[in-house]
């Protein structure tokens, strides 16, 4: 069995027995569950990921990038606000500069990706690469005389 698959295997069990925020660092302070920003919710079919990353007040799709890896999706970019007759009290949702990187459950394909963003939230549908051997990598061996 693929170890890396084993592995998420065991964080999703432990996920599930002691609760989403298991292997989040800093959990329970107000310095925060959240330091991973924006928030990212991903979803799977049989063929395919989609990660839905929160992101109030994207002015412009400029604003935004997203980049793709076979196992990891990393979204950057800025966020702003702007209330002209008003002051910051409280913020609870980050905004300015921000790069979230996300590791994805399984091997994608780096094309074709649909990207929308729609009421503050940002959608990335990836397909899984489901080719037989697309998890493996042959490694060269070479031969060291003595």
């Amino acid at each position: 069995m693929d170890t890396w698959k084993q592995m998420m295997d065991w964080k999703r069990m432990a996920e599930e027995y002691f609760g989403d925020q298991f292997f989040t660092p800093n959990q329970g302070t107000n310095t925060d569950a959240r330091n991973e920003s924006p928030l990212c919710n991903i979803y799977e079919t049989p063929q395919e990921i989609c990660c839905v990353l929160a992101l109030p007040g994207l002015n412009r799709t400029e604003d935004v990038e997203v980049m793709v890896d076979p196992f990891k999706l990393t979204v950057q970019g800025k966020l702003s606000l702007t209330m002209d007759s008003y002051r910051l009290n409280a913020e609870e949702f980050q905004l300015g500069e921000f790069k979230r990187e996300v590791t994805l459950p399984v091997r994608v394909l780096q094309e074709p990706v649909q990207a929308f963003y729609r009421k503050g939230l940002l959608f990335i549908r990836l397909l899984k690469d489901s080719r037989p051997g697309a998890n493996q990598r042959k490694v060269n061996l070479n031969w060291v005389q003595e």
